[in-house]
């Protein structure tokens, strides 16, 4: 049978739109949702240059990310003065930004005395599908300080992630998407996922765990020389590759799929908060960068930031979150 000229259009497309992703990136198989990290970066070694997004206040996020990573926040480490000082400015953030809380406060404390974490939440509702929710999260604790008085500052680990976090949420609150955004800046990821695992066990009685859908977790999104930024989890949920796909000619990052199988540091499956949600079978993406010679050092300064590429990669977590379909 002739298809209609209309249809043999849309057909054309389609066959067309396949022939680009089989190309750019490799068949879809069952062994793996994408092609190999080297090969990967080899068809993106030379990804042309597009004049960037920008969604984003660039000064707040960089005014922010410089503070976390100040001598004010001593590190980060719960229970001391500079942990407060980082919450505070998180709490100023979200209340700025006016998106709304979901109990008398924005912060959760735990209850449990060995925990001690102290999660900061807040939500935009969605414009038609509300009921349906999208958890962003970064964890905003760190190391403290080192036996010799020494801050371990964790600019990239992770006062980028923080600071990202909140100009999402301030853009967010002014372009909201369909469904319902939680932004939570989780604490004492760094002894465990403490934060994360506690608010998953204590949702706020107008939070249900079926109806987070989604979570797409930031963390250490600054300091890889090659700008490239790693999306970890599409192993696990091989539909969300589209996220990638619709997304990568958008920014000047290089978008790199994997870290999500193998063994060790191979695999960042269960490194960061996206694996609370994992493990209670919710989808997630998790954002960030390869290590770098300062990681968990306290040589891991606000001087050695990149903005640039910090901007590029805030913005570049925003176009994700404007993709996702559920």
């Amino acid at each position: 049978m002739k298809l209609p000229k209309k249809n043999m259009v849309l057909l054309g497309a389609i066959i067309g739109s396949l022939l680009v992703i089989y190309f750019s990136y490799g068949p879809i198989s069952k062994e793996s949702p994408y092609p190999s990290v080297k090969k990967q970066k080899k068809l993106l070694a030379n990804k042309p240059l597009i004049k960037p997004y920008n969604f984003i206040d660039s000064n707040t996020v960089v005014s922010d990310l410089r503070f976390f990573s100040s001598e004010i926040c001593e590190g980060r480490k719960s229970g001391t003065p500079g942990h407060d000082s980082a919450v505070n400015r998180i709490i100023i953030r979200f209340r700025q930004a006016g998106i709304d809380s979901l109990q008398p406060s924005y912060l959760q404390e735990s209850k449990d005395n060995a925990d001690n974490s102290r999660n900061i939440i807040g939500m935009v509702k969605g414009t038609s599908e509300p009921e349906k929710i999208i958890v962003i999260s970064a964890h905003f604790d760190h190391l403290g300080k080192a036996e010799n008085g020494n801050i371990f500052y964790g600019a990239s680990d992770n006062a980028s992630g923080t600071a990202c976090l909140l100009s999402m949420a301030s853009y967010f609150k002014k372009h909201p998407i369909r469904y319902s955004i939680l932004f939570a800046a989780f604490d004492n990821e760094e002894i465990g996922l403490k934060g994360s695992d506690y608010f998953l066990t204590n949702l706020p009685p107008s939070i249900s765990l079926s109806a987070i859908k989604f979570n797409l977790n930031i963390d250490m999104i600054t300091r890889e020389k090659n700008k490239e930024l790693f999306v970890c989890g599409i192993s696990h949920f091989p539909s969300l590759r589209y996220l990638v796909e619709n997304t990568q000619s958008r920014t000047n990052t290089k978008v790199i799929m994997g870290h999500d199988t193998g063994k060790n540091n191979d695999d960042w499956t269960n490194k960061s908060d996206h694996y609370s949600f994992f493990i209670r079978g919710i989808q997630f993406l998790y954002l960030g960068t390869e290590d770098h010679e300062d990681l968990h050092k306290t040589t891991d300064t606000f001087d050695k930031i990149d903005t640039i590429t910090f901007l590029e990669n805030c913005n570049y977590c925003i176009l994700i979150v404007e993709s996702i379909k559920l």
